[in-house]
Formats: structure tokens, C-alpha cells, sequence
């Protein structure tokens, strides 16, 4: 049982550790859709809006007409992104980060993008 519990604590580290590397403003940087959030491990809801990272560390919320609906702005410590707007901070706990999917965790919300 003490071998299975270091091995999954390794493996957890060391998936963190892999997310923090890939995780800059560079490799964010872009066009994602806002797919779906889930707040409950059963329910998603579909959200389907545009969303932009641009490299300076401004976010461009979209409607779903694709017009610009608003701006935010971000930072990168670590694996989470810090999301700051009018209505304050939001720390996103990076879950999965890749060229195409980014999954974080929003104070137990899970939210889900797909890159443009």
C-alpha cells in the first residue's frame, strides 16, 4: 500500500511539474472555445464562446456572435492562470494543457477549451 501511495504521489508530481513547463504566456497565447463546464462531475453545460490569450497578458472574452464582448487580463504562476476582471481575481488550476485542450478547475467548476 506505501508503494502504490509514493508511486501516485510521484506521478501526480511529476504530471504538475510537466504542465508548469508547457504552461507560458507563449504557449497559451491564442484563440480557444470555452466548450462546457461542469459543476458537478454529471452535469455539463454547454458554454460555447470564444476566448483569446494574447501574449501581453490581455484576455478577449467574445459573445456568441463572435463580437468582442469584453477584456480581462491574465498571469501564469506555476500550473494555474491567474484570471483578473472587473468582478476580481479567479485562480484556474491547470487539470490538462496541451496544443489542442485546456482543462482547469475553477474553485470546483471544471471548465473545458479547445484551441481555434
Amino acid at each position: 500500500m506505501k508503494k502504490l501511495f509514493i508511486t501516485t504521489y510521484l506521478f501526480l508530481l511529476f504530471s504538475s511539474n510537466v504542465i508548469a513547463e508547457n504552461l507560458s504566456t507563449s504557449s497559451l497565447s491564442g484563440k480557444w472555445t470555452f466548450t462546457h463546464m461542469n459543476l458537478d462531475d454529471t452535469d455539463d453545460r454547454p458554454v460555447n464562446r470564444a476566448i483569446e490569450f494574447l501574449n501581453d497578458g490581455t484576455v478577449i472574452n467574445y459573445d456568441a456572435s463572435g463580437n468582442k464582448k469584453s477584456n480581462a487580463s491574465y498571469t501564469i504562476q506555476g500550473n494555474t492562470i491567474v484570471y483578473q476582471d472587473k468582478q476580481g481575481k479567479q485562480k484556474w488550476l491547470v487539470e490538462k494543457f496541451d496544443k489542442t485542450n485546456l482543462q482547469v478547475d475553477n474553485r470546483g467548476a471544471m471548465m473545458f477549451f479547445e484551441r481555434q
